[in-house]
């Protein structure tokens, strides 16, 4: 009886260990997946100088093709005292961020005037879910990103 349930305790042990395991490197492959969506995200926009259609339509045919992001509301930011808000994303449409609203992606624009020479960047939000079988999506990964200095870009879809 003895062996019996110190046998049961090793058991318990292993299943545990390996649930934690099993569970970080789940939670590894999904993080680097959103960090690899953001950078792809933020090379599209250099690449096309802006955030205008073209880029729009390559990264929507992007994050369909991982089929794999989070909805999520994109909120605002402070830039240097100033609050800014996110454009949030869904498809082609770019709405200026309603709240309980949730999208596929924000993005904001952040325009600088260096040494008399205006500058434009854009920050980025993107979302992916850790998701269990069972017990659907436990918690949202929030990779932010930031492309660098654009000087003349071409940008269809901001107001401001």
């Amino acid at each position: 009886m003895r062996n019996a349930l110190a046998g049961t305790w090793l058991y318990a042990t292993m299943i545990i260990f390996m649930v934690i395991l099993i569970a970080y490197v789940a939670i590894t492959i999904n993080y680097s997946r959103a960090f690899e969506m953001s950078e792809n995200v933020i090379k599209i926009i250099e690449q096309y100088e802006g955030f205008n259609s073209k880029s729009r339509d390559l990264i929507n045919g992007a994050l369909n093709t991982t089929n794999s992001t989070a909805k999520h509301s994109c909120g605002e930011f402070d830039y240097h005292g100033d609050k800014q808000l996110y454009y949030g994303v869904t498809g082609t449409s770019v709405d200026k961020n309603p709240r309980g609203k949730n999208y596929d992606y924000c993005i904001s624009r952040i325009n600088t005037d260096v040494n008399g020479v205006k500058k434009y960047f854009y920050l980025t939000k993107v979302y992916f879910p850790f998701k269990l079988p069972v017990l659907g999506e436990i918690y949202s990964f929030e990779i932010p990103g930031e492309t660098s200095a654009l000087h003349y870009i071409y940008d269809d879809s901001f107001t401001t």
